[in-house]
This record gives C-alpha cells, structure tokens and sequence, in this order.
C-alpha cells in the first residue's frame, strides 16, 4: 500500500481522499485552538459528526483531535461539563483509530492522544475517577511509546503528562521540561510539517513555560517569539508576551 503525507507524517492511505479530508479538517481545529476560536471547534464537530462511526482511522483521528481541542479550551473556561463530553469523545474515537491504524506514526500518535484525553479527564472527576483515568493515561502513553519512542508528538503528549500529573501519580515537571526540549528538537530534525500540522508550536510554548518556572525570563521569551514566529495567531503566546501589570 502507498504511502501518503498526513499532517507531515506518514501514514498508511485507506483511503487517500479521506486522508487528505482529514488532514484539513486537522489544520483547520489546530487554527481554531491556536485562536481560541470555541464556536469554531462547536461547528467543526458537527460537520464531521459521521467520522465517529468512520472505519477509517485517519477519519477517527482527526474527529478526535477537534474534540481534544474542543476539551481544551472547554477546561480553560471552566466548563467542565463540556470538558468531560469532549474528553470521553476523543478518547473513544482515538482509541478506535489505534486499533484500526495498528502501526506507524498514527497509531503511535493516537494512543499519545487518548493518554493526553485521559489525562484531561483524570482532573475533572472525583478521586476514584482521577484514578482510573490517570491509568488510562499512563497505559496509553505506554503504547505510544512502545510503538514509536522518538516520535516527536509522542514525546510532546509525555512530556504533557509529566507536567500535569500530581507528583503522588509520577509527575515530575523537571523531567517534564527536559521532555519538552527533546520533542522541539525532534520536531527540528523530522520533516517539515504540513501547514497547520500540530506539535512543534506547543513545544515552544511549553519550553518557554518551563524556562519562566526557571526564573529565566528572557529565554522564556524567546520560546514564546519562535512559537508566534509559526504561528501568529497563538493567542497564549500572546498572552504570554503581554507586559504585567
């Protein structure tokens, strides 16, 4: 079978039309979060709304992908109730596309999701809920890396994870720091990305993010430059930028 650019990676063509659709619809909800575009991401869930019957796992990613950005700005804004709805959503339907997908790029980056949905939802519920989905997580994450250790998303969702996770669960945000500066250096030496192809911008702002828990300013900064530098529109970059009062 022929193999085909998906988002800058590759990955197996069943078939390349539906990979192409997917790989737009993609840029199109990674724009969407870049610009804290909510109503966006709303409108782009319901017309994709038949991907999550697809038996197709380029189709099944990229329906999850906009509703693990749709839970992301949902947790920005507190809603956790329509956090919970898009986070169980793209864990069922990125679940899927790692089964289907099997091997390669994508599969590895749909566990690396479903780890990074988990993780949403591990704090949005009770003790027992946090637990369960915190394993989740982790045995996800597990067969990311399992399948593709070096892969660039994949080494960004981990690092996520050691951020995020409470200390008690493994979380260690030195290591976490030290992860987001492997997956920038692996998104320089991998391909260039397709437009919008997620990963490398998140990188840098993570980085920056580390470098100001470091008390270093200035290099943070410039994290946040080389990320608005891919794109623009970054509203936290922009945030991140603005002077404080």
């Amino acid at each position: 079978m022929r193999r085909l650019i998906f988002a800058g990676l590759l990955i197996a063509a069943a078939p390349c039309v539906a990979a192409e659709d997917a790989a737009a619809v993609i840029a199109k909800a990674q724009s969407a979060w870049l610009r804290d575009a909510g109503a966006e991401l709303t409108q782009l869930t319901g017309a994709n709304a038949r991907w999550a019957a697809s038996a197709t796992a380029p189709e099944l990613f990229a329906f999850a992908f906009i509703q693990f950005r749709s839970l992301q700005l949902a947790a920005m804004r507190k809603d956790s109730k329509a956090a919970l709805k898009a986070g169980e959503s793209c864990a069922a339907n990125v679940g899927k596309a790692a089964g289907i997908a099997k091997t390669g790029p994508l599969a590895a980056e749909s566990w690396a999701l479903q780890s990074a949905c988990y993780g949403y939802i591990a704090g949005l519920g009770g003790t027992f809920a946090a637990i369960r989905n915190g394993r989740a997580s982790g045995k996800a994450m597990q067969q990311a890396l399992v399948l593709d250790a070096g892969n660039p998303r994949v080494v960004l969702v981990d690092a996520f994870g050691l951020y995020f996770r409470p200390r008690i669960a493994g979380g260690d945000k030195i290591k976490a720091c030290v992860r987001f500066r492997e997956a920038g250096a692996a998104f320089d030496r991998a391909a260039p990305l397709a437009p919008g192809g997620w990963g490398p911008v998140e990188a840098h702002f993570w980085l920056g993010r580390c470098l100001l828990d470091a008390d270093n300013p200035g290099a943070a900064r410039r994290e946040f430059e080389a990320a608005l530098k891919l794109a623009p529109e970054f509203a936290a970059a922009q945030r991140a930028l603005r002077p404080r009062s």
